[in-house]
């Protein structure tokens, strides 16, 4: 039985801070399932900074809770941990890479503790990427994305679901001046974009804007389909979950008349909507550039709902043996996709079984967790059950 704290940061749902994504909870979840004991720390509860290093209140106490563990191994998702608890444990710190490089948190940590780290990386060749700093081929490892999710027989009650994050649409001031006599540079270019499927986002702008200097933030803006898809959407029935839907201004009435604004964050909630669905899609950020995806596809795949997934030739190449999974470069191919489909039970059934199928070879946590009890040298497979207790600063 190992000791495991777990940390991320995650915006706080609801009034409990026991309520995280079904990503963290089935993590956890199966770490108990295997016999092994879990802290949760979630680090929002002691800093209002996502990239601060320090605990803003409370540290005192959090370093009592954490000593009192001893975990034998720390996960950090994104390298979301305080330096008080590297100061305060001497186990190793496994570094899960749940976005961009670029979005780690405590940098400067990595390089001081280096000799504990090691990454663990969902996406394919990016030994490079974390080479540069500082981790030696033999402490990275490649593992794939993982779900928890059950495929369950129930009413098909939606035609399309989506759960995901609204990404703000405010639109920098940069890109506003150049809009003001280059409109029809920039639309000409999303068309190439959503038509050849190329995401080299640095080409296309040399081509259409080569006097447009972008910040990656503005290239995320340019490129970031996803209210296009989703409006494209709308009349064949569209159910749209998570959070961010309500926040800002936004004139887009329709899409947001599909949003239902009832907290679904849970594995269970997750699991429900899927298995409702007769379609589930998925839309990556730009930032994966048609290479990565969501975790959320792992679980969609699961479940009795049909995935259809913005492109990704990492999902393409892992599933290529087991099913053709339907993709998209543009709006009107997802719609064409999804109006396709809704009328083939008989198709979507198809691609179900054959993901379902993918998911019990490959897409189960037990399968990561023995490549992890090599990686970290640590029993992860247990008998019996484990526990999970969460961190939380104390009651003033």
């Amino acid at each position: 039985m190992a000791r495991i704290l777990v940390s991320f940061w995650q915006p706080l749902i609801g009034s409990s801070s026991d309520n995280i994504i079904c990503y963290y909870e089935a993590f956890a979840k199966e770490l108990k399932k295997f016999g092994n004991e879990v802290l949760i720390l979630n680090r929002v509860l002691f800093t209002d900074a996502y990239f601060r290093s320090y605990a803003k209140e409370h540290e005192d106490f959090l370093v009592e809770e954490v000593r009192k563990f001893n975990p034998d191994l720390i996960i950090a998702f994104n390298n979301q941990i305080f330096e008080c608890v590297l100061e305060n444990t001497n186990c190793p710190v496994g570094l899960f890479d749940a976005d961009s490089s670029y979005l780690f948190s405590s940098k400067d940590c990595i390089s001081k503790y280096i000799e504990r780290y090691f990454m663990v990386t969902h996406y394919e060749n990016w030994e490079n990427v974390y080479g540069e700093m500082g981790f030696s081929r033999e402490k990275i490892c490649t593992i794939k994305i993982a779900t928890s999710c059950r495929r369950e027989e129930k009413e098909k009650n939606k035609n399309i679901s989506f759960i995901g994050t609204k990404f703000l649409q405010t639109v920098s001031e940069n890109i506003r001046n150049y809009l003001t006599e280059n409109k029809p540079n920039i639309y000409k270019m999303l068309k190439k974009h959503w038509s050849s499927g190329s995401y080299d986002y640095e080409e296309l702008l040399k081509e259409f804007c080569p006097d447009l200097t972008c910040t990656k933030h503005d290239i995320a803006q340019i490129f970031d389909g996803r209210n296009y898809v989703l409006s494209s959407l709308l009349d064949l029935g569209l159910n749209l979950y998570g959070a961010g839907w309500h926040d800002g201004e936004d004139n887009n009435i329709a899409l947001m008349s599909a949003y239902d604004s009832t907290p679904k964050f849970s594995l269970k909630h997750n699991q429900d909507i899927y298995n409702e669905s007769k379609i589930c899609l998925s839309i990556s950020h730009p930032q994966t550039r048609g290479y990565a995806f969501p975790w959320r596809v792992y679980d969609i795949m699961a479940t009795s709902g049909m995935l259809i997934s913005s492109y990704s030739s990492l999902l393409k190449s892992q599933t290529k043996d087991f099913v053709d999974i339907p993709m998209y470069n543009s709006p009107y191919d997802a719609r064409d996709l999804c109006k396709k489909y809704l009328k083939e039970a008989n198709m979507r059934e198809d691609v179900v079984c054959a993901c379902n199928d993918f998911i019990e070879k490959h897409g189960r946590w037990e399968n990561n967790f023995r490549e992890l009890e090599t990686f970290f040298r640590l029993k992860l497979i247990n008998r019996g059950e484990g526990s999970i207790k969460f961190l939380r600063p104390p009651i003033q």
